[in-house]
């Protein structure tokens, strides 16, 4: 029984465009990895620095895809 009341689908994340800054949200869809996956990251040094305005908190995107791809040792 719905009580005439209608369900909305989930709102889908918009992936950011090439050289856009991504949230936190954006970049855990794309990389598929959950919240604290995303925020440890961003304690191993060498990790790209999010750009902080206000309280919006943003990371570049292909600086983020250049760290990832780095062979390691």
């Amino acid at each position: 029984m719905t009580h005439g009341l209608k369900r909305r689908p989930p709102r889908p994340f918009n992936l950011p465009t090439p050289g856009a800054h991504a949230t936190s949200a954006q970049c855990c869809v794309k990389y598929q990895v959950s919240r604290t996956t995303w925020w440890r990251w961003n304690q191993v040094p060498g990790f790209p620095q999010p750009l902080r305005l206000g309280r919006l908190v943003r990371w570049d995107v292909e600086a983020v895809d250049a760290f990832l791809t780095l062979p390691r040792a």
